[in-house]
């Protein structure tokens, strides 16, 4: 059987449960379908509880007394938190998951011998890395060790994760400087929460209707929160961020929280609002307006700042 290099089936695990999560949260309270009763069987599995007694609809006697939709949202989550934490090597339990998503898609069973989640989206495995072209990133002088030193409290295999795609990002869009690479990782440390972050925590349900953002379709607030290391934000941002790395986000949202474009997004956002040139000048300032539209978590990132020139000698 074919298999995936660990990063990789991480992005597959996160894009799978996130897609679940979404498909359930969005159908509320409406009818039971095919998914829920394949939903129920894949928590129970993966809670090492026995099968749903015959005379129980799913979810029921997993969650009893709580509304339909509440318990999709619920046992999504579980999901999602269960299949994320393994360890990076596929498991029976991405078998799982994918059969409860070709049922949820609408997708044809998987072949006897492709692996967990083949074809299953728009952008498999092969597509993928065409989106994210090889850089030559090799008069990048900077460290993991160096990353750590900077995020100082991410996890540590965040940052593992995150480094080879943190150095290409550098030098594909020009970030080439101790003093560029100190203010361009100071704020994405503020925004990411340390690197620990590379979807926002809250709902995104306060984005609904904001017109500024382009979110003029019913769930655009959830659909299109903050994600990536700079946490992009709405429908416009998500289409142009797409159309200039390679990757259809509107269609897959999701896709923008995997560690390849939670980076690249960053690099994008930094150079379409043109901040290496503030950050030449050394205008911390400007730069963290053009950021975030004002003054918010202003001393979060000067904090970053300081140890980022320290560490990179700028």
């Amino acid at each position: 059987m074919a298999s995936f290099v660990p990063d990789q089936l991480q992005i597959w695990r996160k894009e799978g449960s996130d897609r679940l999560l979404q498909l359930l949260t969005g159908w509320g309270d409406r009818a039971l379908e095919t998914t829920d009763y394949k939903t129920d069987e894949v928590v129970r599995k993966l809670n090492g509880q026995p099968p749903r007694p015959g005379d129980k609809a799913p979810y029921a006697s997993l969650y009893p007394g709580i509304a339909l939709g509440e318990a999709r949202k619920k046992a999504a989550r579980l999901i999602q938190q269960k299949i994320t934490a393994l360890p990076a090597t596929v498991r029976p339990e991405d078998g799982w998951l994918d059969e409860v998503l070709r049922v949820a898609l609408g997708k044809s069973d998987r072949s006897k011998d492709a692996p967990p989640y083949a074809d299953l989206f728009e952008s498999n495995a092969k597509k993928a890395n065409a989106e994210t072209p090889k850089v030559d990133s090799s008069g990048i002088n900077f460290t993991i060790n160096q990353l750590f030193d900077i995020v100082t409290s991410a996890e540590p295999d965040k940052v593992t994760l995150l480094y080879p795609y943190v150095v290409e990002t550098l030098a594909e869009f020009d970030l080439t400087t101790p003093l560029r690479q100190a203010h361009f990782l100071a704020q994405l440390c503020h925004e990411s929460g340390s690197f620990n972050y590379l979807e926002e925590l809250a709902s995104g349900e306060d984005y609904e209707g904001r017109d500024d953002l382009g979110n003029v379709e019913e769930g655009d607030g959830v659909r299109f929160k903050g994600r990536g290391l700079i946490q992009i934000t709405g429908r416009t941002n998500y289409g142009d961020c797409g159309d200039a790395l390679g990757a259809d986000l509107i269609a897959n949202p999701e896709r923008l929280s995997a560690p390849d474009l939670a980076c690249r997004s960053a690099g994008w956002f930094w150079n379409t609002r043109n901040l290496s040139a503030f950050a030449d000048r050394d205008d911390f300032d400007t730069i963290t307006y053009r950021i975030n539209g004002g003054d918010n978590g202003y001393e979060d990132r000067l904090y970053y700042l300081d140890i980022a020139r320290r560490v990179l000698g700028a």
